[in-house]
């Protein structure tokens, strides 16, 4: 499998080419998370509306369009993490049509179940677009999808048995593992995803404090 493109992505010590010229990738990694999270938090504030795999592009054009030259734009070699392979870069105009055809398929506004939301991101996730923010950019798309249907959506991105479960494409796994709430109404459900993202930004602060404070001891 060809790599020339990934390491054309990144500078001689790893971290990822980026506008700034920041080449610690710790600071890099912290200006990103809270770049990314701002964008997220604008566009649940905006309320924006999700009809297609396009604005996946969209909203990851908006999170990453200070930083990188490839925000938005589609991987243009394959990818593969450890064992896990992606979809094939030469047919991601399918991998779009399928993933369209599955958005068309659900109701406009009716509730979706967990299998449902595990069946898209399933197929998000093997599409797998993004050099970098595939899983930020398809956490913001679900949320605002699933508000779209008066509900909140939340499942774990780094916990152990989801990686497993989407390395191996279990959907009913990831089903399982995915948490819904019922809201009254579409505004109802912005409302709570905003404050979900106040609690989450106010946990991350605090421990990103504790991290800063533990680094001050050590030196």
């Amino acid at each position: 499998m060809h790599d020339s493109w990934i390491k054309n992505t990144l500078y001689e010590n790893g971290t990822l080419k980026n506008k700034l010229g920041i080449h610690d990738a710790s600071k890099l990694q912290n200006l990103e998370y809270r770049i990314a999270g701002n964008v997220s938090l604008r566009l649940l504030q905006r309320r924006m509306r999700v009809t297609s795999i396009e604005d996946l592009i969209k909203i990851h054009q908006l999170m990453f369009q200070d930083l990188y030259e490839w925000a938005g734009k589609e991987r243009p070699g394959d990818f593969k993490k450890g064992d896990n392979v992606f979809f094939p870069h030469e047919s991601f105009s399918y991998a779009r049509q399928n993933i369209n055809q599955l958005i068309r398929s659900y109701p406009q506004s009716d509730p979706l179940s967990a299998k449902d939301y595990a069946t898209l991101l399933d197929r998000i996730n093997y599409y797998h677009p993004f050099r970098e923010g595939n899983g930020r950019s398809t956490r913001t798309f679900l949320q605002l999808f699933a508000a779209q249907h008066h509900q909140v959506i939340e499942y774990p991105r780094h916990n152990k048995e989801m990686i497993e479960a989407e390395e191996n494409a279990d959907v009913n796994k990831i089903s399982r593992l995915i948490k819904i709430e019922n809201m009254p109404s579409r505004e109802a459900a912005f409302q709570q995803l905003l404050l979900n993202h106040q609690h989450k930004d106010m946990k991350e602060k605090a421990r990103r404090a504790i991290l800063r404070k533990r680094r001050g001891l050590d030196r």
